[in-house]
């Protein structure tokens, strides 16, 4: 079994370091806030060390699965896309980034081996984003760091490539399905920990909810908004029963309501340019005229480049020089997708995405023939939130161009590890009680193997 100091962390070196670098990936300290540590090529240095301990981990598995075949096909797609791009060089920079994804994506699929790493993994992630916004809103409020467009000042994040208001926001939201699965897990998750450490946990989890709630509304991002409503809505209607779907309608009409009155005017006006564009400055509308433009542009790359796309990191360039000269991104994932990978990269994408959905999917339904196993109960609760957030990652695709981050390969990763060990705790269950023995409590969800 995985032995655990004082009831809480894992002894699992390789799986420290993978949950040590969800928060370096997301706080990126490289790019702002320590850019000595870019000189020495920290990231990488600190990678390849966390690759060499998986690789000298005798606790490493690795179970092939159709997941892993799609998020193959879907790089090797954008390699073809590379090979056949407008401007190689750009491609290749944008392919090697994937490929830093790519690499901890088969990291977390070797690293993780029981429900409750799984669920570590996500609490690092949820932590990380807590540290990032938490910096952020510091830095906002104390030392007037944000950036002023649209006619209003908006919170930015503390790195360069996820920081701007629309991407900081479509993160917080993505994040919002982990923050609820956690809470719901909360005392199976902590049930074995020092007393101090379980009072305090969801006293950090339903900090990170006001952090993500009210940094949401100063970025003053309209499709981070939006997707927190949808968020709201897909809440609503996993609930079960007439009488708990009206409870949480009437809980979340009334957050809803609460947050809109508690925010400031400039906020509520950015807001109501989504249906009025006199409520706002003349380039709010213009910025959302500009994403239908995006998208036409993609349409143009792709049905002169069908195959392959203009090829990826392309867009900007080739829509310059060879479409209407505007140097902007696509803003939204359909554009950006076809436009640069073309059908290739369109159907491994869409194939990837859909085995994700298909895996949560099948461990909700393991979890239905399994009820009275809490630690399927627990993988259940994950593979909705994966759902969920796989949802909101495509809603946010409507607005913005997300086909490179890295949540849609953290997503596949969690549905895949999430129905692997649903299927393995089955299994284990089995034989319990094919032995007779009656007790099958949380032993399963924290069922540790050496």
């Amino acid at each position: 079994m995985d032995s655990l100091k004082s009831g809480i962390w894992p002894r699992s070196v390789p799986l420290w370091m993978a949950g040590v670098y969800v928060a370096l990936f997301i706080i990126r300290p490289w790019e702002e806030l320590f850019p000595w540590l870019g000189d020495l090529r920290f990231e990488r240095v600190y990678a390849l060390c966390m690759i060499a301990s998986v690789a000298l981990s005798k606790k490493r598995h690795f179970e092939m699965s159709f997941q892993a075949l799609t998020v193959v096909l879907f790089v090797l797609s954008m390699g073809l896309s590379a090979v056949f791009a407008f401007n190689t060089s750009l491609a290749g920079d944008a392919f090697l980034e994937y490929l830093k994804l790519i690499v901890f994506y088969f990291v977390l699929i070797m690293v993780v081996r029981t429900p409750y790493q799984l669920v570590f993994i996500v609490t690092c992630y949820i932590a990380a984003m807590t540290a990032y916004l938490a910096k952020s809103q510091w830095e906002f409020f104390f030392h007037g760091q944000n950036r002023y467009d649209m006619g209003v000042y908006r919170l930015i994040g503390i790195e360069s490539t996820f920081g701007g208001p629309n991407s900081l926001a479509m993160s917080i939201v993505v994040s919002l399905p982990m923050l609820l699965f956690l809470w719901t897990v909360r005392k199976e998750f902590s049930s074995e920990w020092p007393r101090l450490a379980r009072k305090w946990f969801p006293i950090l989890l339903a900090s990170y909810f006001i952090l993500a709630i009210s940094s949401i509304i100063l970025t003053n991002s309209r499709s981070g908004m939006l997707s927190m409503i949808l968020f709201v809505a897909l809440v609503i209607i996993g609930r079960k029963g007439v009488f708990r779907k009206s409870a949480y309608f009437l809980l979340g009409g009334l957050m809803l309501l609460t947050i809109w009155h508690l925010a400031p005017e400039d906020n509520r006006e950015r807001f109501m340019t989504i249906w009025n564009p006199e409520a706002g400055p003349e380039n709010a509308r213009v910025s959302a005229d500009g994403r239908i433009e995006g998208y036409k542009a993609g349409m143009i790359m792709f049905d002169r480049f069908p195959i392959t796309g203009v090829g990826v990191g392309n867009f900007i360039t080739y829509r310059v020089v060879y479409v209407d000269g505007i140097a902007l991104e696509a803003h939204n994932l359909a554009g950006e997708l076809l436009g640069e990978t073309g059908v290739v990269g369109g159907i491994s994408f869409a194939l990837m995405v859909l085995v994700t959905l298909v895996n949560c999917y099948k461990v909700r339904t393991i979890a239905r023939k399994n009820r009275f196993d809490p630690a399927i109960g627990v993988l259940s609760g994950l593979g909705k939130a994966c759902r969920n957030a796989v949802i909101l990652l495509a809603f946010e695709g409507l607005f913005g161009h997300n086909l490179l981050r890295f949540n849609w390969l953290w997503l596949a990763a969690f549905s895949i590890l999430a129905l692997q060990s649903a299927r393995m705790s089955m299994k284990t269950r089995g034989k319990v009680l094919n032995n007779d023995h009656s007790q099958v409590v949380l032993q399963g969800f924290r069922k540790r193997s050496h």
